[in-house]
Formats: structure tokens, sequence, C-alpha cells
């Protein structure tokens, strides 16, 4: 997975990077305020281990959907046409779906993403930040000695990335932020993709429909200390965009 992840990263910054025509970094200008609250109906996929006791991370959308006990995820951003802030906030608390597995994992997840960007085309952010990850893990299972194990880990991944935005007609624009992190500092990778349409309904007002990626390969400890999340999380998202 983390090739595939990576090579895709890889393209799509690349395609982003051509069909945005060289150009000076845009003049600074008025700062502009965006909020976008949005939600996600994601899936899970993959493998987490809790005190050395392997779980595994399947979660259907319906899945996610019908077990999940709270979720807030929003943004918020501040550009004045050459420099921008950015921060992204998520929460989800999901409880497993233990069909199927000897072993599942409930799981409460929070990220707070804060990024700068630097305008290096009309169409083309840079951007650096970090993405701060906290992750608690609890066991489920019908084996006793298996159930109800818990522990909670928390991170810092330095990430690099950029985004792309440009019209498609006077009411649509098209966008797409891409970034990885994590080279071992936290995570051995992270990587987040989110391509997303906009709709404009009011002069300051957007209506916005995509879809994310993100993957998280964590590892850290040994033995009865051992504590793994690698996880892929994916879905369609939808928002609105208020700008002042």
């Amino acid at each position: 997975m983390r090739r595939t992840i990576t090579v895709s990263l890889t393209a799509l910054a690349g395609c982003a990077s051509l069909a945005a025509a060289p150009a000076a970094a845009q003049d600074a200008g008025d700062w502009t305020i965006s909020v976008q609250p949005y939600l996600m109906a994601p899936a899970m996929n993959g493998d987490a281990a809790v005190r050395g006791i392997d779980a595994e991370v399947d979660v259907s959308r319906k899945d996610v959907i019908s077990k999940l006990n709270m979720a807030f995820l929003g943004y918020v951003e501040a550009h004045n046409g050459r420099w921008g802030i950015g921060l992204d906030v998520n929460y989800m608390n999901l409880d497993a779906n233990n069909d199927d597995a000897r072993v599942a994992a409930n799981m409460a997840q929070a990220g707070v993403q804060p990024m700068l960007y630097y305008r290096v085309a009309p169409e083309l952010d840079l951007m650096v930040g970090a993405r701060y990850v906290s992750i608690k893990l609890t066991t489920e299972s019908d084996i006793a000695v298996l159930d109800d194990v818990s522990r909670k880990a928390d991170w810092v991944d330095p990430i690099v990335g950029m985004r792309f935005q440009s019209p498609v007609s006077d009411t649509i624009g098209i966008g797409l932020v891409a970034n990885i992190g994590g080279f071992g500092v936290g995570s051995d990778m992270s990587v987040q993709i989110r391509p997303m349409v906009n709709f404009a309904v009011a002069e300051n007002i957007t209506v916005d429909a995509g879809y994310q990626l993100l993957y998280i390969d964590y590892e850290h400890g040994s033995g009865d200390r051992r504590f793994l999340y690698d996880v892929a999380t994916d879905g369609p998202i939808i928002g609105a965009t208020f700008r002042f």
C-alpha cells in the first residue's frame, strides 16, 4: 500500500504542477478568511496492535455511519494572495465491527493540522506544516483476555505538499490538496489526498464535494508495549465554505 499511495501522490502533484502555468508569486493583498465545516463518510482498513495484541481495522462506510459515536471536522484559513495559514481539525469516535475478526479495535482519533502556504502561481500553492495525531485503541474480542485492552498514543508528523485550485466556469471550481509526511519523525509515513469540486451558491459561499484519503503508518515499542496503527481512512466528503 505504501508504494501505491506514494506513486499516486507524486503523480497527482506532477499533474497539478503542469496544469498551473509558471508565474511569479502573487502580490500580497487584503486577508480573506475562509471557514469550512464538512462531513465525511469514511471506510477504514488496516492493522492495529494494542499492548502487543494484533487487531483488525476493517470497517465499511455503512458500519462507520451506524457505529459512529461522535465526530467533528472543520477547516479555517487566512490568505492574502501570497501567504496563507490554515488549520484542519477532525475528531472521530468509532466502535469496531467485530463480526468476522478474532480481535477488532474500537478507535478514537483526533487530528490537528496547521499549515503554511506560499503561492508560486495563480493556481498553485506550496505547503509545509505539521500533523498532530492522537489515537486511542481499545480491543474488542470474544476472548476475555484479549477484550477491553486499551492504549493511547500521540505524535507529530512534519508534512510537505501542494494545493491546486482552478475555476472551470463562473460558478464551478476544482481543487486538489496533496501532502506527505512522517519521514520517521512521528509515523513512518502519512499521506493525505483530497480532490474537490466547488459550486458557488452566493457571492461568498460555496458548496464543496469531493473525496479524501488519509493513510497513516505508525509503529512504536515492542513486546507488550507495541502500538501499531497502519490504517487507510477514505471516503466522500461534503461541506460548505464561507469567506469573509
